[in-house]
This record gives structure tokens, sequence and C-alpha cells, in this order.
């Protein structure tokens, strides 16, 4: 696997600070750590273990949208692979259903990622 890249694109400035549009450049690794550079006057370099908590942060609620570079969408998912990652998420959504230390941010990351996988098949799934 070669690392992918992507930026974040801020719809609606929720905390006043970054402003609109293009607000950051990423890169997801192979190992699946991510790297985050901040654009602007203060521009910042934050590196994550998942991409899960990069946008479960900086995504605030949908505001902010991770972008795939074009032609670096993640790789199509095994069969196992889809069946672990639907089974992680169900798990997630089950944990924040049913405890009040997660946040809207879980949620958004939740859904962002159901997002991020819906339009992948697995692969060998029937194209046609």
């Amino acid at each position: 696997m070669t690392p992918k890249l992507f930026h974040l694109q801020r719809d609606r400035d929720v905390s006043g600070v970054s402003g609109t549009g293009r607000v950051a450049n990423g890169v997801l690794w192979p190992d699946g750590t991510v790297a985050v550079r901040w654009v602007g006057d203060r521009p910042s370099t934050v590196h994550w273990d998942r991409i899960a908590d990069a946008e479960a942060v900086h995504g605030h609620g949908g505001a902010t949208r991770l972008v795939w570079a074009e032609a670096q969408q993640p790789t199509t998912l095994s069969p196992a692979e889809r069946t672990m990652l639907d089974y992680a998420l169900n798990q997630a959504q089950e944990r924040i259903w049913s405890d009040d230390g997660f946040t809207d941010e879980d949620q958004a990351a939740v859904d962002s990622l159901r997002r991020l996988t819906a339009d992948q098949p697995a692969a060998g799934a029937d194209r046609g």
C-alpha cells in the first residue's frame, strides 16, 4: 500500500479560527497513521494514530469533510476487510448509543467512515 493524499475541506467554520475552504492537507500512511498539515497564518502539523480520530476531532459534526486526492481513493476492500469494518462500525455505533462519554464528533466519525466505504464494493463483488 502507498501513502494516500487528502485534504480537509471546511464548509462551515464552527470554531471561527480556520475559516472555510481547504484548511489542511494530509497523508494516510500505509500503517494507518495520519499526518495533517494545517494551512494559513499559523501552520502546524498534527499526527494521529487513526484517520477516524482526526475526523472525530476536526470534522466538527460534518462541517469539515475529508476529500481524497483524485485517483488516490483507498483500495477496494476484500470481503474479510469489509466484514471486519462493518463489525467495528456496528460495535462503535452500539457504544455511542449506550455511553454518555461519546460525542457528536464520535458519531460523525462513524458516519464518515460508513460514507467512505459505502461506494467501495468488496473485492470480487459483482459490479454488474
